[in-house]
């Protein structure tokens, strides 16, 4: 159990108690975001993601649980600089969108680097170069589900 002084957001996402809702409601997230996708770009990742899912049942969840100790690390700042306002909003702000999606992926990066063979790797490699894009279309609600969680 968490103590009322705990804060991070790290520390409330990873606790073991929350952590499984936590993978769970990104996991949700991240179907949402990839089905919202539209035009050309849009197919190629649906059928990037579709595969990346065939090939290996619960990669996606395996891989979100992998991810979220640094992505959670990775916005502990942004989530004590927001200082009680909506995290999804305050993400968002283009006055930071681009800064929080460059440090989000550099946490993939390096996982994708250190994965071998992980069919949901080979998906990032060959969609990283819109990478950037979707995940500031996706602070939002990236921000609002770890809320939900955090408060």
């Amino acid at each position: 159990m968490l103590s009322p002084m705990t804060t991070s957001l790290s520390a409330r996402l990873l606790d073991p108690t929350t952590r499984p809702q936590v993978v769970d409601a990104l996991v949700q997230l991240i179907e949402t975001e990839v089905a919202s996708k539209k035009g050309i770009s849009g197919t190629v990742l649906k059928t990037a993601f579709a595969g990346a899912k065939k090939a290996s049942e619960g990669t996606v969840k395996r891989s979100v649980n992998a991810l979220l100790p640094g992505v959670a690390s990775a916005l502990d700042p942004h989530w004590a600089a927001a200082d009680g306002r909506a995290f999804g909003a305050y993400l968002a702000d283009p006055a930071r969108a681009h800064q929080v999606a460059d440090e989000l992926l550099a946490v993939a990066d390096a996982k994708a680097a250190a994965v071998e063979g992980n069919p949901l790797g080979k998906v990032y490699r060959s969609l990283r170069g819109k990478g950037k894009e979707h995940v500031v279309e996706a602070l939002p609600g990236l921000g609002s589900t770890l809320e939900r969680f955090a408060r």
